[in-house]
């Protein structure tokens, strides 16, 4: 589709475009904390203390199907309807698509906040928080498929997963661990055990197909795309932290396989010329900065990764804090300029999901001697708030949305709300701010 030529401006790393807000010092930035905190306490949770994805901003509700109606067909459905697929109508699945993400986010900066302050109700936040993803294990363990991570679409179980639910899952897990009273100590190592398992059982595809594509076809692309470090990051924490629950050789045999399949690959994106977009690329800073730590061996392959994810993303920051949902960037000709996004309805608009990526860039910065991912990842908490925390907002007055994308304009995003929390957290432990 054709670029909508709306800006080219050359962007220093915390970006331009938008209009800049008000710079918060240390005091202002912890008093946001904890009312977003207490957004998600007060407001979102869900039963067993599930996080759902998305809930109406002006009530803290969750989406009905009147709010629903006349949006637009996802993009995953691959043209057949939710009951075709034996899935729930779109304001529920929607709601509900990234809860285990959304909640491994919340245990991830519960953690570093508990590591902070010592505060033994932050621990029993951890604790309630962890019980939620217990829960979400015992869906798939309950169905005859131990180690399944399902989407639980109205908080029950659904035949979807991802690897990039199970990514943030171990994220969580992995902060959690350490900290972990012995009783949730012995459930998560069966947790993680369970995952890696299962993982390896049905060589990390979904047994029941991913929405419109079928298990075949996810198979057939599997193959022709082969293993690269890209996908092999998604699942090696997993297996890192099923060995550090058991010790066990088929974990250590698996880590070695995918290392060989993946090591004629390299892990780095374009820097000068590219195009992207505001919903992916965050993965590429936080799972190679879990691996460094795991595998130093291999830090020269983590640590590019990190070093163009971060050179590559920045270009897009603009001055509220949010970032473009599609741009191209060109070092030779003008810098960035905003495109149209087939999947926004081949409209332009803006994502608060730029706070999952100040969360990669507090992970990735202990790694690199310029604090230039600090800096980026403390804009980006100072600019961002709960009317700029949503999946998608258009870009300005002058470019409005699809109407069919307008109802998620309206829903407060509990990805970047948490990922919000996460990022704050982890930098106050590092004592970034």
């Amino acid at each position: 589709m054709r670029c909508l030529r709306l800006c080219a401006l050359m962007v220093a790393c915390a970006g331009g475009g938008l209009a800049w807000g008000e710079k918060l010092d240390d005091q202002q930035l912890g008093e946001k904390a904890e009312r977003l905190q207490a957004v998600v306490e007060e407001k979102v949770l869900q039963q067993h203390g599930m996080v759902p994805m998305l809930v109406r901003a002006s009530d803290y509700q969750l989406p009905t199907a009147k709010d629903y109606e006349g949006a637009y067909q996802h993009r995953h459905l691959q043209g057949k309807t939710e009951a075709e697929l034996g899935l729930p109508p779109m304001h529920v699945w929607r709601a509900w698509e990234n809860t285990p993400s959304d909640t491994a986010y919340y245990l991830y900066a519960m953690a570093h906040k508990y590591r902070v302050t010592g505060d033994p109700e932050t621990l029993e936040v951890c604790r309630r928080t962890f019980g939620a993803l217990k829960y979400i294990h015992q869906l798939g363990v309950e169905k005859g498929e131990r180690g399944f991570l399902p989407k639980p679409y109205g908080g029950v179980y659904s035949n979807q997963t991802a690897g990039d639910q199970l990514q943030c899952v171990t994220w969580g897990l992995a902060a959690y661990r350490p900290i972990a009273p012995p009783d949730d100590a012995r459930d998560l190592d069966q947790m993680v055990s369970d995952f890696a398992l299962h993982q390896m059982e049905t060589d990390y595809i979904n047994l029941h197909g991913y929405f419109g594509k079928t298990r075949e076809q996810q198979i057939q692309e599997k193959q022709e795309q082969g293993w690269r470090w890209k996908r092999a990051a998604i699942y090696l924490p997993t297996l890192y932290l099923a060995w550090d629950a058991r010790g066990d050789d088929r974990f250590v045999t698996e880590i070695e396989r995918l290392n060989s399949l993946s090591s004629k690959s390299h892990y780095r994106v374009a820097t000068d010329r590219f195009s992207t977009n505001g919903f992916g690329g965050k993965r590429d800073l936080y799972l190679p900065s879990y691996l460094m730590q795991r595998d130093p061996a291999r830090h020269e392959v983590w640590r590019e990764a990190m070093r163009t994810t971060y050179q590559q993303a920045s270009t897009g920051v603009l001055g509220d804090g949010t970032w473009p949902s599609a741009w191209r960037y060109d070092s030779k000709r003008g810098g960035r300029q905003i495109e149209s996004m087939p999947t926004v309805g081949g409209g332009v608009g803006r994502t608060g999901r730029s706070a999952i990526f100040a969360m990669g860039c507090v992970s990735a910065q202990r790694w690199f001697k310029d604090p230039a991912m600090q800096r980026t990842a403390r804009h980006i908490l100072e600019q961002l708030d709960e009317p700029t925390l949503r999946f998608i907002l258009p870009l300005d007055d002058d470019h409005p949305l699809p109407d069919e994308w307008v109802v998620e304009s309206e829903m407060l995003d509990l990805d970047s709300l948490t990922g919000w929390l996460a990022a704050y957290w982890e930098g106050r432990f590092r004592g970034y701010w």
